[in-house]
């Protein structure tokens, strides 16, 4: 949707067709992180679901995410790099003994470095034990913008017992202008970010009063004033403590513009203002406005002969977000600069979280059922934990409130998800100011005029890859369409077969593969003796090595004290690990010495053990055992092999090659875990292949989605008279590896009398899950847990998005 005014010139056109440039080849990422809970003992574990988002919509960008523990220096204390399927991921990080008493959590996609890395996913994490104080420690991350003046003067009236309270002040558009009455906006913090109330007045150098203001949501208000000629202005206020300071207002400009906004209904209005004696420059104007960077409206505004022009932007068809507002003089360089926020209460989908069974006694059964009565793909995550754990700290933020407004601001926002609890116009008001006190700023607008592209030092990753570079020999000595081929062989003797051909540069490369922890790598030059004997072969997965190319984010800011109860409740977990942990000990070595008798693993279970890992092992799958299934042996390939014995699975097969539907859609293909195609399975001698595994639709471990479901087939490995080789003699051996190893949570059943169950249990998080998928066939999920021997209140969490990037979010207590 666009209004445009003819007439507006080259410039014009330069500009906004560079923002849709921007916009359509250098799409911005964001990503939103759901953990378990807001605070970790150490030695505890924490779990994660990532959401990546472009704009209003799940990414198709990025294959691969990156998740980084570090100290508040910045120094990296562990990486994690995880396959992203349809704009999600999941982790976790196990937390040693030894960690100090905050550490910050850092997510993002290599894509996103190339732009602001102002925007990468960032939160502070305490870490709690039983001594854990309410002081922050020394030398701790500080506000967005801090000088070290201002760390001094933080330290001083820690000292005193005085918090120190800062008033800023934000002319709407960006600056005051002599002789044009103007909104300011005003925002007072502490010194660890938080709203601070205050009221005050505006004076001038003699005193005489010409405004009054008071915050009146969260630190933050507005006041009008209209500047005169050769005269500065000044605050006098008072904080809640009663500490009067004086702070000075930002100097007018002389001459100039001025934008002032408002929402009115479904329009955004918009009044220009310019001085009296404006230069020329200043009478022809253009307002440019721009939603998820593409241009929406564009106007060429005439103040030839009026001082003052207004208008307003049609919203329709524009969804819930951030529209930004740009006025540029004649010349096309920018005068002044307003964001505002769309809320059309479009962006949320229902899902229902019903508890079936209730029971907070010591190791109680609980059930739920979660219901999203929708027919689009939904993605979920829930985390069920002790609630005095999970309480919500002063940094909470959740799924709707980042990717729809904090995770595209600069700076803190306190209680963002407030903004989305209701549309009347209080909320509205007090909306407009975090806009007028935020910056959010995407564009250089110099480099647009001038055609300037951003340098694009990270491409598009494809998952991992298999890059395979040559030393020892000379690009001149290596004969051309030289074939490299390699065998990647997992820890569970699984292996895939490449052959790799050179590019122009001189590189073996092929990406788009998934695996997790190490593999081997054997390797063989084809028909080149030479190579084989000089060339020594360095492979890489293709990923970034270390995040040391970002530098430190100054918006770490200082740990804000902990909410009263939920640092008892965290030394009250930390002391009974302690209280516990030498009968822990003890019972662990006595199960050491203990006969456990159990049901003995079904033939299923064993096989899905030795082939499975990951996302392909269990799931809702046919499975095919081919080491005793004497019918196989007369198969002309494994699809003739499965015709007929899967629910909707159609398989046709012919002189062209077989061809495989399930529900109207094309199944994944793996072989061993790795991404095939059909001609690379139907080849494979039946009696080579061990297992095969037909998942229903939708399979989330597949590149897009997987609404044809999969099919994983496993080659045979020692010990199951495969006639294929057991070893890969005479190669030459490397090692690469992969993503980090998935861990799955575990959550004790009470119902079965196992000797694992007589130890303590005193786990915060009672439940994590973050896969709960749905469909229009399948939009109903049960889930039970049992409590742990303490926790009398619980606290659920359930977020999560579906295909057309609508978001959810559940919280309900159970006590």
């Amino acid at each position: 949707m666009a209004l445009i005014f003819t007439g507006l010139g080259a410039g014009a056109q330069q500009i906004d067709s560079m923002v849709n440039v921007y916009g359509e080849r250098f799409p911005q990422e964001k990503i939103y992180v759901h953990f378990d809970k807001p605070a970790y003992n150490t030695g505890e574990t924490i779990w994660f679901k990532s959401y990546l988002f472009t704009g209003i919509i799940p990414s198709p960008i990025s294959r691969n995410f990156y998740a980084e523990l570090l100290d508040q220096s910045g120094k990296v204390l562990q990486q994690k790099i995880m396959p992203i399927y349809e704009g999600t991921s999941a982790g976790h990080f196990d937390l040693p003994a030894n960690l100090p008493p905050t550490i910050v959590f850092r997510a993002y996609t290599t894509w996103m470095l190339n732009f602001d890395t102002t925007f990468l996913f960032s939160k502070t994490i305490r870490i709690l034990n039983k001594t854990t104080a309410q002081t922050p420690p020394q030398g701790g991350a500080t506000a967005a913008g801090t000088t070290t003046a201002a760390k001094q003067t933080t330290a001083a009236a820690s000292s005193n017992s005085i918090p120190v309270a800062t008033l800023r002040f934000f002319p709407e558009g960006g600056d005051l202008v002599t002789g044009l009455e103007s909104v300011v906006a005003v925002k007072v913090t502490d010194v660890y970010g938080l709203p601070v109330s205050a009221q005050g007045t505006i004076k001038d150098a003699a005193g005489a009063t010409v405004a009054n203001f008071g915050t009146v949501h969260d630190g933050m208000g507005r006041f009008t004033i209209e500047p005169q000629a050769g005269k500065t202005y000044y605050a006098e206020w008072q904080d809640e403590k009663k500490q009067t300071r004086k702070t000075p207002l930002p100097t007018a400009k002389p001459g100039g513009v001025i934008m002032q906004c408002a929402s009115t209904g479904n329009r955004e209005a918009f009044i220009i203002k310019r001085t009296a004696d404006a230069p020329d420059n200043l009478k022809t104007l253009y307002l440019l406005g721009y939603f998820n960077s593409q241009v929406v409206y564009k106007a060429r505004l005439n103040l030839q002969q009026n001082f003052m022009v207004s208008g307003s932007i049609p919203l329709d068809g524009i969804p819930t977000g951030m529209i930004q507002m740009t006025l540029f003089d004649a010349d096309w360089k920018p005068q002044a600069e307003r964001i505002a926020f769309v809320n059309k209460e479009d962006y949320f989908f229902t899902t229902r979280v019903v508890p079936i069974t209730r029971n907070t006694d010591r190791r109680g059964k609980n059930t739920l059922v979660i219901d999203v009565p929708d027919t689009l793909k939904a993605n979920l995550s829930i985390a069920i934990t002790d609630a005095g754990l999970s309480k919500a700290d002063p940094d909470a933020d959740n799924i709707v409130s980042h990717l729809l407004l904090s995770g595209d601001l600069r700076g803190y926002i306190n209680n963002p998800y407030y903004y989305f609890t209701g549309n009347d116009d209080t909320v509205r008001s007090h909306l407009d100011l975090v806009m007028l006190t935020n910056g959010w700023r995407r564009f250089k607008w110099d480099d647009l005029a001038a055609g300037k592209l951003p340098v694009i030092k990270f491409p598009r990753e494809n998952y991992l890859s298999l890059n395979a570079n040559l030393t020892g020999v000379l690009p001149s000595q290596v004969p051309k369409n030289t074939q490299l081929n390699v065998f990647i062989q997992a820890k569970d003797s699984s292996r895939q077969l490449f052959f790799l051909t050179m590019d122009s540069s001189g590189r073996f490369r092929q990406d788009g593969l998934v695996f997790y922890d190490t593999v081997q790598v054997f390797y063989q030059f084809n028909n080149s003796k030479h190579l084989a004997n000089k060339a020594i072969v360095n492979f890489s997965n293709g990923t970034l090595k270390s995040g040391g190319v970002i530098k430190p984010d100054t918006a770490w800011r200082v740990p804000m004290p902990l909410d009263t109860s939920l640092l008892n409740r965290g030394k009250f977990f930390a002391t009974e690990a302690d209280r516990i942990r030498p009968e822990l000990e003890k019972k662990v070595k006595v199960l050491e010495t203990v006969t456990v008798k159990a049901k003995q693993k079904s033939k299923q279970q064993q096989m899905d053990e030795r082939y499975t890992s990951g996302l392909f092992s269990g799931g809702d799958a046919t499975t095919f055992d081919l080491t005793d299934d004497v019918s196989a042996l007369g198969a002309f390939n494994i699809f003739s092999y499965l015709q007929g014995r899967v629910a909707g699975l159609q398989i046709t097969t012919g002189g062209g090659g077989s061809q495989l539907q399930w529900r109207g859609a094309t199944p994944s293909l793996f072989l061993n875990e790795m991404p095939v195609d059909v001609s690379a399975i139907e080849n494979i001698p039946v009696t080579d292949i061990a297992y095969v595994k037909a998942f229903r639709p939708p399979f989330f471990g597949a590149v897009g989605g997987g609404a044809g479901g999969a099919i994983a087939i496993y080659t045979k490995k020692g010990g199951d008279n495969t006639s294929a080789a057991s070893s890969v003699g005479g190669l030459d051996k490397s090692r690469l590896t992969g993503y980090a190893t998935p861990k799955e949570f575990y959550s004790p059943d009470y119902s079965k009398d196992v000797a694992q169950n007589e130890l303590p249990d005193i786990r915060s998080t009672l439940f994590w899950a973050p896969y709960l998928l749905t469909d229009k066939n399948n939009h109903k999920i049960t889930l039970s847990f049992f409590n742990n021997d303490v926790t009398k209140r619980l606290r659920i969490i359930l977020e999560g998005m579906n295909e057309d990037g609508q978001l959810t979010r559940v919280e309900k207590i159970i006590e």
